[in-house]
């Protein structure tokens, strides 16, 4: 017996994208069970959603969800989907599945053990062939826990590698949140952390800490897409530069990762930042100082010059602070 899959699709503002990815899941050689389609679209295009899941030729549910956040849009959708599915996959809306890739998940998974509880999508776009880059290989920094050249790995510093392109089952140690499948008895009682609301980088890797402690992730070979993103997105590049810093940090308190390694690793990543920003890339420049921004943001607090306080310790004091 094939286990039931409900897919959700959280979505705003693309109705040429919705439109086009549920046509692709109705022509899947293995159709899912239900499609539930959480929608935080802006009034005008609110009505045009609707109207297109209405006219899907699946089974398929349109759930409205204000305000917009990809988090609780996803956790709207799996309280949905938990009342009857045993499999749980999450995509998003600008991409692409092959025709057959919800039957070979559906193969691959059936042959996995119990213990594997996370599969992933296999990436087929160029980006997803592209190597990590000489830092990431590096013997020395994978011994100090920064980096590692491994596909899907998680360093103790919070930082993480790419999901590649794989040609075999493959094991990973996170999984994206668009991309995905879930078994729902071991997912049904965590949450996409909505603390991403404002942009939801790292909420994926955030999520598959949490589902790390249940069980094991693979990223299945045969079950291919193509992943092309939907114009708008980010937005400057000093914007971004803050965020993929607050939003990392984030996650390295709440799981109790290294700090120092996560504050070497980023010093070592905001310097590769900045010479790409000087010798190739000046939109990087604006990363770099959105970097730097954010470090000073999260840092000053803990510094106050004016008192000689360092993290609350008066100068003279005995004993150190919290960890920076």
């Amino acid at each position: 017996m094939t286990d039931r899959l409900a897919i959700v699709v959280p979505t705003r503002n693309r109705p040429a994208e919705l439109t086009t990815l549920l046509a692709n899941l109705e022509a899947q050689s293995g159709a899912p069970d239900a499609v539930i389609v959480v929608d935080s679209s802006d009034e005008p295009l609110r009505g045009e959603v609707e109207a297109i899941v209405g006219r899907a030729r699946l089974p398929c549910t349109y759930l409205r969800h204000l305000p917009p956040s990809a988090a609780a849009q996803r956790n709207a959708g799996l309280n949905a989907a938990l009342a009857s599915a045993e499999l749980i996959a999450f995509l998003d809306d600008d991409l692409t599945l092959d025709a057959r890739a919800l039957e070979s998940a559906s193969t691959e998974i059936a042959r996995s053990g119990a213990e594997f509880i996370g599969f992933g999508f296999n990436p087929v776009d160029a980006d997803s062939r592209r190597d990590h880059g000489m830092l990431k290989k590096l013997r020395l920094t994978e011994a100090l826990g920064l980096y590692s050249g491994r596909t899907g790995a998680v360093s103790p510093s919070g930082w993480h590698t790419r999901l590649m392109h794989v040609e075999e089952p493959t094991e990973v140690e996170w999984l994206l949140s668009g991309a995905v499948i879930w078994r729902a008895n071991a997912i049904g009682d965590l949450r996409f952390d909505e603390y991403f609301e404002q942009y939801s980088y790292l909420e994926d890797l955030e999520f598959s800490l949490q589902a790390r402690r249940r069980g094991r992730f693979l990223v299945l070979s045969s079950a291919t897409y193509l992943h092309t993103p939907a114009p708008g997105g980010r937005k400057s590049r000093f914007w971004f530069g803050r965020i993929e810093v607050r939003n990392r940090y984030y996650i390295v308190r709440k799981h109790r990762l290294s700090r120092w390694r996560f504050w070497l690793g980023t010093a070592i990543r905001c310097a590769i930042t900045l010479g790409t920003g000087l010798t190739s890339d000046r939109r990087e420049l604006g990363r770099f100082w959105g970097n730097v921004s954010e470090m000073g943001r999260i840092l000053r607090p803990r510094i106050d010059l004016r008192n000689f306080r360092v993290q609350g310790v008066q100068r003279g004091a005995r004993g150190k602070g919290p960890e920076a």
